[in-house]
């Protein structure tokens, strides 16, 4: 392997690979967490109309101010009928939350201060005229902008969306992902291994950790095999925007993911970075397909997909999220002039709530079963031999 890519280095070359995948229409029930490539746009005033929001009477307050506490009820209006104007002030209109304002009242007096007697209400003293409205525009006036183009879709944006009628919203285009874990080592999950053989653990994994993100990924496994490898690694290369390798990428003999990619003409950006776990990471690009050549420990290949691919694919969709940090709960001392994705547990200071991160023990970046026991990997940069308790730094949470 040459000279290895300092961290710094590494994000920067990736930071410079800038894709643009387009746009689609996507079903308003499938739009939640996706970016809008069109802004949201009011397509009537909100509310629509001036809004009930307390169950009760409405009345025109000229009567009250007038002296009138007791008002026959003429009808009741529920949410959903049209109004019909009051015309007569000395009469009452009983009415439910959510129905639209009748002419001829201007307030509303909910049933909790109201005597009711036989054929209408007695009012308390204090009431004021336009209580408990809903202005009809109050919250948006037709024709407004309410979420420019790039703003992530979050609950309140679903509700938005559906309340301005659509139906169907356009989004950024999410990229066509392939994950691809190379080894003869390797069974299906639902096959039982024999002793030298070990399942497609890190294809799903990564999967997870790819889905939990809002991002779709297609899975396929390759033999150890550079003829195979080439073959099938092109004609994936070809339909994907992006393309994860998991294994194949170190020093051993079978290796042969960097010469295959290589020899398919994908321009290597780094191969191997200053870091522990995921040493070997390979990161390319041919023409609008970008590729990450993932070491296959399950650690490294994890760590190297939350530090490495996921902000990627963050910041081409404009999905790129809040970084999270958390303070060292103990010291830690790593000597190797590395950076250090330290496997950690996450937990809340209960006087604070400042997120701590404490190291998880485990036999080395094969130690899959350890994963159960953390929640994230917090960065820990080179430079250091010491990490003192308090000290903050980024974590890249599961």
């Amino acid at each position: 392997m040459p000279e290895l890519c300092s961290r710094d280095r590494a994000e920067i070359l990736l930071a410079h690979q800038v894709f643009a995948w387009g746009e689609e229409e996507v079903a308003l029930s499938r739009v939640q967490g996706r970016i809008l490539a069109e802004p949201l746009v009011a397509d009537r005033d909100q509310p629509a109309f001036n809004r009930v929001a307390m169950d009760g009477i409405s009345v025109q307050h000229a009567a009250y101010a007038r002296g009138q506490r007791f008002f026959v009820r003429e009808r009741v209006q529920a949410a959903g009928q049209q109004p019909t104007p009051l015309v007569d002030a000395s009469r009452c209109i009983e009415i439910m939350t959510g129905a639209p304002l009748p002419a001829g009242c201007t307030t509303v007096v909910p049933y909790e201060v109201l005597r009711e007697t036989a054929g209408g209400y007695h009012l308390p003293e204090g009431i004021l005229d336009n209580a408990n409205i809903h202005a009809r525009g109050k919250d948006a006036q037709r024709g407004e902008h309410l979420a420019p183009v790039g703003t992530r879709v979050d609950v309140a944006a679903v509700g938005m969306l559906a309340s301005f009628g659509y139906a169907t919203v356009r989004v950024k285009r999410l990229p066509r992902v392939a994950i691809i874990a190379t080894g003869d080592e390797l069974v299906n999950v639902d096959q039982q291994p024999q002793p030298h053989q070990i399942r497609l653990s890190n294809l799903y994994q990564l999967s997870a950790a790819l889905a939990k993100r809002g991002y779709v990924a297609s899975q396929h496994h390759l033999p150890d095999d550079p003829g195979i490898l080439t073959k099938d690694l092109g004609r994936i290369i070809e339909h994907n925007d992006v393309v994860i390798l998991s294994g194949g990428v170190s020093k051993g003999r079978f290796d042969y993911v960097p010469s295959v990619l290589e020899a398919l003409r994908v321009e290597k950006l780094f191969h191997g970075v200053a870091q522990r776990p995921g040493k070997p990471i390979w990161a390319g690009r041919n023409g609008e397909t970008m590729v990450f050549g993932l070491p296959g420990n399950p650690q490294s290949s994890l760590s190297c997909c939350l530090a490495y691919v996921i902000p990627f694919l963050d910041r081409n969709t404009g999905c790129e999220r809040a970084p999270v940090y958390a303070a060292l709960a103990v010291p830690v001392d790593f000597k190797p002039n590395l950076t250090l994705f330290s496997y950690v547990r996450l937990a809340a200071d209960p006087a604070t709530g400042q997120l701590l991160a404490t190291p998880v023990k485990h036999a080395g970046s094969g130690d899959a079963a350890s994963l159960l026991r953390g929640g994230g990997f917090l960065e820990l940069p080179a430079g250091k031999n010491r990490y003192e308790a308090g000290e903050v730094y980024q974590v890249r949470k599961l």
